[in-house]
């Protein structure tokens, strides 16, 4: 299955696809992968915390599980937009509230990853550096909140334009 996702991956990159988005996505796929090698493969006896076999095996199979999906995944999708998959999920029978909700979701992440570029970019202009400090926790933890606040006001002005232009749910 792996080695099926890596060709599908190499033939997406072939037909022109970026190699760094890919990349750094499937390497975020992999930062979730390393913790759960960090955690499964240890086991509470007797004697403390030991290694096991039997976690070891399990990580190994849901690592290479893991890799082979999102393999299939990127370069299946690669170069489409949220409305292609969208209108693709919606083809293969996905009910068609969900189909918007999808596009919605896809399109609203964008947004808001674009709004916390701009927060920190902000935060960096009036110098701050983040640290192990409880100041840095403080404010993460404000930049979290504003987010949430930016991302609540934006899903209330969507309400309102789909609203206007007749949009029924």
């Amino acid at each position: 299955a792996a080695a099926a996702g890596a060709l599908v991956l190499a033939a997406a990159m072939w037909r022109g696809g970026a190699w760094r988005p890919l990349l750094g996505r499937l390497l975020a796929v992999n930062g979730f992968v390393a913790m759960l090698w960090l955690t499964l493969p240890w086991q509470f006896g007797a004697d403390g915390i030991a290694a096991s076999a039997a976690g070891r095996e399990l990580a190994l199979q849901i690592s290479l599980r893991t890799n082979a999906i999102a393999l299939c995944c990127l370069g299946l999708l690669s170069g489409l937009d949220a409305f292609a998959i969208g209108r693709a999920a919606a083809g293969l029978g996905l009910p068609p509230k969900m189909a918007r909700l999808l596009t919605l979701t896809v399109r609203y992440f964008d947004l808001l990853a674009a709004s916390r570029q701009r927060i920190e970019r902000a935060m960096q202009a009036r110098g701050f550096r983040p640290g192990m400090n409880r100041r840095t926790l403080r404010v993460h933890a404000q930049l979290v909140a504003l987010l949430l606040v930016h991302a609540m006001l934006r899903a209330e002005r969507v309400g309102l334009a789909l609203r206007a232009r007749g949009f029924r749910a």
